[in-house]
């Protein structure tokens, strides 16, 4: 599975579903990935299906310096998987914590261990 060379060593990228995608994420907690996926926006609709791709990993640094502890709510419920941007990621902002959620349902591409992936995720 992952990148393999066909004919005239030519890259394939193997496909994979959203949950095979999660699960290589939360197997690989601590390493670096590359995730492309559609935003599921806020509220109101605002960044809706716009493209977003991330260098991040996950840890425990996701989940420290919450506001009142712990977080409100579950992401697995809502669909969302919380990671944390790499220095030289193009979407960190001022925001000191550089955290970010992906939608897991609009996952496209990972790369991740060497591998890189294609996902059956969509725009909402």
């Amino acid at each position: 599975m992952g990148v393999r060379r066909g004919c005239g060593g030519r890259i394939i990228m193997a496909k994979i579903t959203t949950a095979e995608a999660v699960t290589k994420i939360f197997a690989n907690a601590g390493t670096v990935f590359s995730v492309t996926f559609y935003k599921k926006g806020n509220r109101v609709g605002v960044g809706l299906n716009e493209v977003r791709t991330m260098r991040c990993r996950l840890g425990r640094t996701v989940k420290k310096g919450l506001a009142g502890g712990e977080a409100a709510y579950n992401p697995a419920e809502h669909g969302l998987v919380w990671a944390y941007l790499m220095a030289g990621d193009e979407n960190r902002d001022e925001d000191p914590k550089h955290r970010r959620s992906i939608s897991v349902a609009g996952i496209t591409r990972l790369a991740i261990g060497g591998e890189e992936f294609e996902v059956d995720g969509a725009p909402w």
